[in-house]
């Protein structure tokens, strides 16, 4: 029969071990939570973009007197991450210029997704057609990645606080 002496001793370092695997699970901050959702909708927008028409010839803007050009496949390469500063949250969809050139979309140019909206018609639909069946098939890989990317962090947060873990 183990004596009280060693029974306090061994209560205290299981408290001491709790209160580590607690602590290093509350140490997922906005940072660690982004870095693992931007890292699990890479296949989404690899799948969306594949969704997204492409046209076989070039359009065009005209804004006050100046003529914009959009090369087939800008509104592909403008599905991207969308990361938001006040957000923990990765958003994927088509992401507007944010800066203003004359050409859009050709090899090393910015994109624009000015025209999404003339193409689908509204966002929901954008989403219907491109969004919601990339979703749903690469929606396995997605939870995969996250609980990969999630044990990954767990584990190195665990490793900071002294708790071995294999």
């Amino acid at each position: 029969m183990p004596s009280v002496g060693n029974s306090a001793s061994t209560n205290a370092q299981i408290t001491s071990f709790l209160r580590k695997v607690r602590l290093s699970t509350d140490d997922f901050n906005k940072k660690t939570k982004k870095k693992i959702l931007v890292r699990a909708a890479r296949p989404l927008v690899k799948a969306a973009r594949t969704l997204a028409p492409k046209s076989t010839k070039p359009h065009y803007r005209y804004t006050s007197g100046s003529r914009i050009k959009y090369n087939p496949g800008n509104l592909r390469r403008s599905i991207k991450r969308i990361l938001l500063n006040k957000s923990t949250d990765v958003f994927v969809g088509p992401q507007f210029a944010k800066q203003r050139v004359m050409e859009y979309g050709g090899p090393g140019q910015p994109t624009d997704a000015y025209y999404a909206a003339m193409v689908f018609g509204s966002a929901q639909r954008f989403n219907a057609k491109v969004l919601a069946p990339a979703l749903a098939a690469t929606s396995s890989t997605i939870i995969s990645e996250v609980e990969k990317a999630g044990l990954a962090a767990i584990k190195n947060h665990a490793n900071a606080r002294g708790i071995k873990i294999t």
